[in-house]
């Protein structure tokens, strides 16, 4: 198809600092293409780019003359005084043309144009800025982290729309789910070199790990002649001294390229990493919320809900937004009392808490300042102490930003800070309210691989169903008015809900990519060892309950001494019957997994 969009031996520096030499790329319609690779490697210049802002030191760029582009940024800046539909609605060249398409996507992005734009919280700025993006329908369009602040619902339903979507996309996403879903395309920008790929992004684990296999056989290869050329001259003799002088630099120069490609290659393959303490204080149970109730004038939250968290679950809370999960977060952590029901905690608990709105971080304070608050630049992590620069340097930060204030930080150079500082000291109950918000896939594969490590109780809340999927062993799900309790990760929830709504046809859910690279996994992932030890204990429990409710039921005389029990009865007998056909079938499909393995 040919291209809408070109870049040939692109070049662009900032001062002293080149960030692309060489740069080579074509859009066409039809594309949607991920962007993805390490921060501050040039992404948002890519795009900056191609939307205009930025202007190539040199090379070749064309754009066809009827093309525009559309640009959501990461960072939304302007707040006028006005309502959401005239923001919307403003700096387009024909707001006639667009008045049908705007309506069309304020009412399915569930969003009040009546509203004023300059009252909205930062969450409601993100979804009004993408509506406009939108509504315009560009010729090439640029996401810059679109998931951010939408929930689930509202996500799946920009899936849908940019799968059909004419023009050409270009997305940067942490959400690797909504990246596999709908792109066609990656771009890998690696260490300076905009690598392509024709596939979409679920191939991307795999396109990775054979570029890197081939980098370390080119490595092996220098390795070899390195060895060589070192045998060679302690070999030598006085009559080929000259030659030796000539070898000597041959030598040196062989070595200096050894560490620059060895240097590069460590640096692709680079995953964040930090251990957290053990849980040190132990309690039978967590947290036990009976009968609990919430509710709004004229909304309601949940209705008598009773939860019992035991010690050393992973557990994900997923729902609409508004839906009522940070009040039941609240509750369960005693900062809001419940309407009705009780909340009891067990002993020696130790809760640490990442609100959703970054409470926890002074802005006036430097980097240093919010790790260190009683001075000196050591913290205190597993019983050791660490220089503040070098742990802050495992989430990403430069060494030179120790001073820098807080106020002056992104999005996700926020977040990345207060996870900093909650994971130094966690407690034995981490609750992370959206932690994934602004983060990129490198900042995501750290948290994954911390919290799969963490050996406390967790509840996390979050939007992303890739990381929920791959972390968590039990999901509370706020839907029509009610919380329902499921053990596994998002996509036994899907299996749930397509029982209980009895689709003939069910959604297809991409499988995450990280488990397509291998046809055998090596070991169960925490999230199956776990369901393999908890599942049979919650089958027998519900297997009991449904001997008792049957046995109550078929008491003579039951029916009619309390009509309203028998009601309540039968209605949960249904209820935990569906259950139990979930949780059976869970445990089929991972004693099968292990049977594989173990073979």
């Amino acid at each position: 198809m040919t291209p809408i969009f070109y870049i040939k031996g692109g070049i662009l520096n900032f001062g002293d600092k080149n960030i692309f030499s060489e740069l080579e790329l074509y859009v066409s319609k039809g594309d949607r293409i991920c962007l993805v690779g390490k921060n501050g490697c040039g992404k948002s210049s890519l795009m900056k780019i191609i939307d205009g802002e930025y202007e190539l030191d040199s090379g070749e760029l064309f754009q066809d003359p009827v093309v525009n582009v559309g640009y959501l940024k990461q960072d939304v800046k302007e707040r006028p005084e006005c309502t959401i539909y005239d923001f919307v609605m403003s700096g387009f060249k024909d707001p006639e043309n667009n008045k049908y398409h705007a309506d069309i996507i304020l009412k399915q992005m569930e969003i009040d144009g009546t509203l004023m734009f300059n009252n909205c919280s930062g969450g409601q700025v993100r979804r009004v800025c993408l509506a406009k993006t939108l509504i315009d329908k560009p010729d090439i369009l640029l996401l810059d982290e679109p998931t951010n602040h939408l929930d689930i619902k509202a996500i799946e339903w920009l899936e849908t729309y940019l799968k059909g979507y004419e023009g050409a996309v270009i997305c940067i996403s942490h959400d690797r789910m909504f990246q596999e879903n709908i792109t066609n395309k990656v771009w890998w920008i690696d260490r300076g070199v905009l690598r392509k790929s024709n596939k979409g992004f679920k191939h991307y684990d795999q396109w990775h790990q054979e570029i890197i296999e081939s980098e370390e056989a080119v490595l092996h290869k220098m390795n070899r002649k390195l060895n060589a050329e070192k045998s060679w001259l302690q070999g030598g003799v006085t009559g080929r001294r000259k030659r030796n002088v000539k070898r000597l630099a041959n030598l040196q120069s062989l070595r200096e390229n050894l560490q620059e490609h060895q240097s590069r290659l460590t640096n692709a393959k680079a995953r964040l990493k930090i251990e957290l303490a053990e849980e040190m204080k132990k309690t039978k149970f967590i947290i036990e919320a009976n009968n609990i109730s919430y509710n709004f004038p004229g909304k309601r939250l949940f209705n008598n809900f009773t939860f019992k968290v035991k010690k050393g679950e992973k557990i994900g809370v997923i729902g609409s937004n508004g839906s009522g999960k940070s009040t039941l977060i609240r509750i369960l952590t005693k900062e809001l009392e419940p309407q009705e029901g009780k909340v009891k905690h067990g002993t020696n608990i130790d809760i640490t808490y990442l609100d959703q709105h970054r409470t926890e971080l002074n802005p006036k304070h430097s980097l240093k300042q919010t790790l260190c608050p009683t001075g000196g630049d050591q913290i205190f992590l597993q019983n050791k102490t660490m220089h503040v620069a070098g742990y802050l340097k495992q989430f990403m930060f430069d060494p030179k930003t120790l001073d820098s204030k807080v106020s002056t930080l992104s999005g996700g150079e926020s977040n990345r800070l207060l996870l900093a500082k909650i994971l130094m000291n966690p407690g034995n109950f981490l609750i992370l309210d959206e932690p994934t918000n602004d983060l990129d896939m490198d900042s995501l594969e750290m948290l994954l691989e911390i919290l799969a490590e963490y050996k406390g109780t967790l509840i996390i809340v979050s939007h992303d169903r890739d990381f929920l999927e791959r972390l968590v062993t039990r999901t509370l799900v706020f839907a029509q008015n009610e919380v329902i309790d499921l053990y596994g990760g998002y996509e036994d929830y899907l299996k749930y809900h397509r029982k209980e709504e009895k689709i003939s046809k069910p959604k297809k859910v991409s499988t995450p990519a990280t488990q397509e690279k291998s046809s055998k996994p090596q070991r169960l992932s925490y999230k199956y060892a776990r369901l393999l030890e908890v599942l049979p204990e919650e089958i027998e429990q519900i297997e009991q309950r449904i001997v008792t409710i049957e046995n109550k039921l078929a008491e003579p005389g039951f029916y009619n001494a309390d009509n309203r029990q028998f009601s309540l009865l039968t209605k949960e007998l249904e209820k935990i019957k569906l259950e139990l056909d979930v949780k059976m079938e869970q445990w089929l499909e991972v004693e099968a997994m292990q049977g594989d393995i173990s073979e």
